[in-house]
C-alpha cells in the first residue's frame, strides 16, 4: 500500500487544541511556553493604590468578616509574605474595581515573593468569598469554597496561569512549590485546587477521588488532573453525581486536557455527554474529541450515532484520519438503518483513497456498491460544464459538506451530474453571496445551467448539513445561498422552520432566514412570510416578518391589507378556480369547498375522496408529475386556507372595504379566493345607500330576490355583517339554504348582540365582572387581536387590551393573571375582574358602532361561557 496511508494507532493532539489545553508538567511535548510578565508587578501596584481607600474601608467595617482575614490582609499590605492576606487583598481589589482579569496578580506575586508563594496564595483564593454588602457601602468577606466562590479563581484565568508557570518552572522552584502546597490541603476544595496546580502528585489526585460529594467545579479541576483509565472511571461514575452532570461544557480547553491526560479511555464518558447534550456547539466539541481518538471503540461510538445530522461531519473526519479502520467499520454497517448513507460514504472513501483495497469488503457490500454506482448519474465532462465550474482554483469543502453527504447536482436535462470538484467552485462562489447580493455573473450562468429541482435539493441539503454541523453562526452563506439555489419548496421549508422556532431554540438563524424569504420575492415566499407573521411562535420573529411585509407594501405603494390581497397565489388554477390533472388515459378535475379543501372529480363526474395514485396503465411520465403537483397544491392551500378564511372574517368584523375594481380583480377574479367569495353575502355602500348582494356561480351579482345586480363603479364593497342585513337576513339565509351554499365562517347565522341602554352610558360592563373563564380562552384572545398588558410585580400580566376604531381601547382585567415568563404555567382558572373602555375621559360603550359592539359582546360571552 501507498505510504500516504497514515498511522492509525497513535493519538495526535491537534494543534488547535494545544492553545486551549491546561499546561501539564511532563505532559505531551511541546508544553506551551509561559514567560513571566515583567510589567505585572507595577501594574498591580497601580491598581491596588486606586482601590486602597475602598479596601481600607472594607477592612475597617468588619461586617461579616472573619478576624483572621482582616489580620492576614493587613499583614500583606505591610509587606509580609502572607498567602491568605494576598488572596484577600486580591479578591477585594478585583471586587472594588469590578475587574474580570485576575491573572496579573499571579505574575505580581511571583515577582514579589517567588513561585511557591504565588502557588500558595492561589490555593487560598477560593477559600475567600467577597461580596457587596447589603448597604452597598462596603464588602462582606467570609469562608468559601468553589461551590459558592464568586470569581472561580482556580478554574479561571488565574488558576490556569499559575498552572502554566508551574509546568515550566525549573526543578528546584517546582519542588519548593509542591512542598509548600502540602500545607494548603485543608478541605476537599483546596485539595482539588492543589492537585490541579501540581498534577504530578498523583497520590494527591487519588486522595481527592476517594472523597464523596465533590462539587461540580471540584470535579472539573480533577478531570484536568487525572492521568489514568482507572481514575477516569472513578471520577466518571461517582454515584452521587449520577445521572450525567454537564461537566465538560464549562471550562475552556478541558476536554483537550482530559484527552492528553487519559487518552482514548475518555471515549465512553464523552459519548455519554454527547447523548445528553442538545446544544450543537457543545456537541461539536464532544464529537471533535471522539473523532481524534485512534480506537475502534471511538469510531464505533460515532458511527452508531449517524442518525444525528451533526455526527456525520465527525465521521467524515475520522474516515480521513483513519482510512483503513473506516473501510472495515463502514462495511460492517452497510446493512443497517443508515444503509444508503453508509454506502455513499464508502463509495466516496474508496474514491478518495485509491490505495485501499476494495477486495477487503464483503462480497455483498461490493456488489451493492456496484449496483448503487450504476444508478448514479454519470458525471459531465469538463467540456460540457459552464466555464465558471472548470476554471479557477478550488479548495476542498468543509467536512460537513463532503460530497457523500449531499445529493448529486444535475445539469438541465438530468442526464449528467456536476463533478464533485466543480461543486467546490460553486461553494466558493455561493460563499460570497447574501440574500440581496447575487453571485458573480459567470456563476449565475452556471446556476442556470443546473436542473432547478436538483439545484434546490442540493442547496437545501447544503444548508441542512451546515445547520446540524455545530458550526452555525447567526448568519452564514449556507443560509443565504438558499436565495439563489432555492425554489418554491425551499420557501415552504424555510417558512415551516421559522414558524416552529421558539425562544428557547434560539431565534437568530430564523430571523435571518426571513431576509432570505423576503429576497426570494416569489408568490410562495411572500405567502410563507405572511404565514410567519400570523403564526410564528416567537414574538420577535412575528414582529420582523410583519416589518418586512410592511416594507414590501410600502415599496409597492399599498397598505398591508392591500398587499395581503395580492400575495395570494393562484397555484396555476384556471379561470374557474379548478385544475385538470392528466394521467394520460384518465383525467381528474380539482376544485375546492367552502374551507378551501381540495375536491376531486373524475371524468364521469364522480366525486373521489382524493386523487388516486398512478397505476400501471397510466402514463409513466404524466401521472407521477400530476400526482406530485396535486400533493404540492394540497400542501400550499392547506397552509394558506385558514389564514385566508380568518382574514375574510376579520374584514367583516372590522368593516374593511374594497374599491369595486379591486373587488372584481382580486377577489371575484381570483381562482382560489373565488371559492370563498361566492359563499358570502356582500354589501355595496355609496354614501348612506347600502345594497346587499351575492356572487353567483357564473360570477354575476344577485340581490336577495335573486335578481341580477350591476355593481356601480363608485362607492365601496365589503363583506356584510348581519347587522347590515336587517329584515333581509332571513331572506338571505333562505336563499343560501335553497342553493345549498355552505359558508366558510358564521355570517348569516351569526348572533347580533347589543348593549342595554344603561351599558351604553357606562365605561364599565358590570354584567361580566366576577365571572369565571379559563386560561385557554383568555390566551385565545391573542389570536383575535387582543394584546396582553405589561407585566406588573412578580412578572404577572393582569389585563388584555383590544384597540378599537377612533382611538378607543377595551380592557379585560383578570385574576390571578398570566405569568409573562411562562403563560402556559399560569393558573387554569381565571376570573374577569373588570371590562372597561378607555380612550378619552368621556369614553362610553355607547360610542361603539353596532358591528363593533356586537362582536365585542360575542367575544366576551364566549370568554365566560361554561365548558360543555
Amino acid at each position: 500500500m501507498s505510504g500516504r496511508l497514515p498511522d492509525e494507532s497513535t493519538l495526535l493532539i491537534p494543534e488547535a487544541w494545544r492553545e486551549e489545553m491546561h499546561p501539564r508538567r511532563g505532559g505531551l511535548p511541546p508544553v506551551p511556553e509561559a514567560v513571566l510578565d515583567p510589567s505585572a508587578r507595577e501594574g498591580v501596584r497601580e491598581r491596588l493604590e486606586a482601590a486602597l481607600p475602598a479596601i481600607e474601608k472594607a477592612l475597617g467595617s468588619r461586617q461579616g468578616w472573619a478576624q483572621r482575614f482582616v489580620e492576614a490582609a493587613r499583614a500583606y499590605l505591610r509587606g509580609d509574605a502572607d498567602p491568605l492576606g494576598a488572596a484577600v487583598v486580591a479578591k477585594l481589589e478585583v471586587c472594588v474595581r469590578k475587574e474580570l482579569s485576575h491573572q496579573p496578580w499571579i505574575d505580581a506575586w511571583i515577582a514579589e515573593h517567588g513561585l511557591a508563594f504565588a502557588a500558595c496564595a492561589c490555593a487560598e483564593a477560593d477559600q475567600v468569598l467577597v461580596r457587596d454588602a447589603p448597604n452597598g457601602q462596603s464588602y462582606v468577606i467570609r469562608d468559601g469554597d468553589l461551590e459558592y466562590g464568586d470569581a472561580y479563581w482556580a478554574v479561571g484565568s488565574a488558576g490556569r496561569r499559575m498552572r502554566a508557570l508551574l509546568a515550566v518552572a525549573d526543578e528546584s522552584d517546582y519542588a519548593e512549590a509542591v512542598e509548600r502546597l502540602a500545607e494548603f490541603r485543608r478541605n476537599s476544595t483546596q485539595k482539588a485546587v492543589v492537585s490541579y496546580l501540581v498534577p504530578t502528585r498523583q497520590d494527591w489526585v487519588d486522595e481527592c477521588l476517594a472523597e464523596c460529594d465533590l462539587s461540580l467545579h471540584v470535579r472539573r479541576l480533577l478531570w484536568c488532573s487525572i492521568t489514568s483509565t482507572e481514575q477516569a472511571k472513578r471520577l466518571g461514575y461517582l454515584g452521587v453525581y449520577e445521572p450525567y452532570q454537564p461537566e465538560f461544557d464549562f471550562l475552556p480547553g478541558m476536554l483537550a486536557t482530559v484527552v492528553e491526560g487519559v487518552g482514548p479511555a475518555i471515549a465512553s464518558r464523552v459519548a455519554r455527554a454527547l447523548d445528553e447534550e442538545s446544544d450543537v456547539r457543545i456537541r461539536k466539541s464532544f464529537l471533535d474529541v471522539l473523532s481524534a481518538l485512534p480506537t475502534e471503540g471511538a469510531f464505533r461510538m460515532v458511527a452508531d450515532r449517524l442518525d444525528r445530522g451533526d455526527v456525520r461531519p465527525a465521521l467524515v473526519a475520522m474516515m480521513e484520519r483513519f482510512p483503513r479502520r473506516a473501510l472495515r467499520m463502514l462495511a460492517s454497517r452497510a446493512d443497517g438503518d443508515s444503509k444508503r448513507l453508509v454506502l455513499s460514504l464508502l463509495d466516496e472513501h474508496l474514491r478518495a483513497w485509491p490505495e485501499l483495497d476494495a477486495e477487503e469488503l464483503p462480497a455483498h457490500v461490493r456488489s451493492t456498491l456496484e449496483e448503487m454506482r450504476g444508478r448514479k448519474v454519470e458525471e459531465a465532462a469538463a467540456g460540457d460544464l459552464p466555464k465558471a465550474l472548470v476554471s479557477g482554483r478550488s479548495e476542498p469543502p468543509p467536512v460537513w459538506a463532503a460530497p457523500a453527504m449531499l445529493p448529486q447536482l444535475l445539469l438541465r436535462g438530468r442526464a449528467r451530474a456536476v463533478p464533485a470538484e466543480a461543486t467546490w467552485r460553486l461553494f466558493a462562489a455561493l460563499a460570497k453571496t447574501g440574500p440581496r447580493r447575487a453571485p458573480a455573473a459567470n456563476f449565475r450562468t452556471a446556476l442556470e445551467a443546473c436542473d432547478p429541482g436538483s439545484l434546490a435539493a442540493f442547496g437545501w441539503a447544503l444548508f441542512d448539513r451546515w445547520r446540524s454541523s455545530g458550526e452555525v453562526a447567526a448568519k452564514g452563506w449556507p443560509l443565504s445561498q438558499l436565495r439563489w439555489t432555492g425554489d418554491d419548496e425551499t420557501a415552504r421549508r424555510i417558512g415551516a422552520m421559522v414558524r416552529s422556532a421558539t425562544w428557547s431554540d434560539g431565534t437568530k438563524l430564523p430571523l435571518n432566514a426571513l431576509d432570505v424569504l423576503a429576497a426570494m420575492g416569489s408568490e410562495v415566499a411572500m405567502m410563507q412570510l405572511h404565514a410567519v407573521a400570523e403564526k410564528a411562535k416567537a414574538k420577535s420573529i412575528k414582529k420582523k416578518a410583519r416589518r418586512l411585509l410592511d416594507q414590501v407594501a410600502q415599496e409597492r405603494g399599498l397598505t398591508p391589507d392591500q398587499l395581503a390581497d395580492r400575495l395570494v397565489p393562484d397555484f396555476g388554477l384556471d379561470a374557474e378556480g379548478s385544475m385538470t390533472l392528466d394521467y394520460g388515459p384518465r383525467r381528474f378535475t380539482v376544485g375546492f369547498d367552502e374551507q378551501l379543501r381540495p375536491t376531486v372529480i373524475d371524468e364521469q363526474g364522480k366525486a373521489r375522496k382524493s386523487l388516486p395514485k398512478p397505476g400501471v396503465k397510466d402514463d409513466a411520465e404524466l401521472a407521477p408529475a400530476a400526482h406530485q403537483r396535486f400533493g404540492g397544491l394540497k400542501k400550499d392551500v392547506r397552509a394558506l386556507a385558514g389564514d385566508q378564511i380568518r382574514r375574510m372574517e376579520r374584514a367583516m368584523t372590522e368593516r374593511r372595504r374594497w374599491e369595486p375594481a379591486d373587488f372584481r380583480e382580486l377577489l371575484v377574479g381570483h381562482p382560489l379566493l373565488w371559492h370563498i367569495v361566492r359563499r358570502l353575502v356582500w354589501v355595496h355602500e355609496d354614501g348612506v345607500k347600502r345594497t346587499a348582494f351575492r356572487v353567483a356561480e357564473d360570477r354575476t351579482l344577485a340581490d336577495v330576490n335573486d335578481d341580477v345586480l350591476t355593481l356601480p363603479e363608485a362607492g365601496l364593497v365589503g363583506i356584510a355583517h348581519p347587522v347590515h342585513l336587517g329584515e333581509d337576513l332571513a331572506g338571505w339565509a333562505e336563499t343560501f339554504a335553497d342553493y345549498e351554499i355552505m359558508q366558510p365562517f358564521s355570517q348569516l347565522g351569526r348572533p347580533v348582540l347589543a348593549f342595554t341602554a344603561q351599558e351604553r352610558a357606562e365605561a364599565e360592563l358590570a354584567r361580566f365582572k366576577g365571572l369565571d373563564s379559563s386560561l385557554g380562552k383568555v390566551l385565545g384572545l391573542e389570536r383575535r387581536g387582543w394584546v396582553r398588558a405589561a407585566a406588573e410585580d412578580g412578572g404577572v400580566q393582569y389585563a388584555l387590551n383590544r384597540e378599537l376604531p377612533e382611538g378607543r381601547t377595551v380592557v379585560v382585567e383578570i385574576s390571578p393573571g398570566i405569568y409573562v415568563w411562562g403563560p402556559g404555567q399560569s393558573e387554569e382558572h381565571q376570573k374577569l375582574t373588570a371590562v372597561r373602555i378607555s380612550g378619552s375621559s368621556h369614553a362610553r360603550f355607547g360610542d361603539l358602532d353596532a358591528v363593533t359592539a356586537s362582536e365585542l359582546l360575542l367575544i366576551l360571552n364566549e370568554l365566560v361561557e361554561p365548558a360543555e
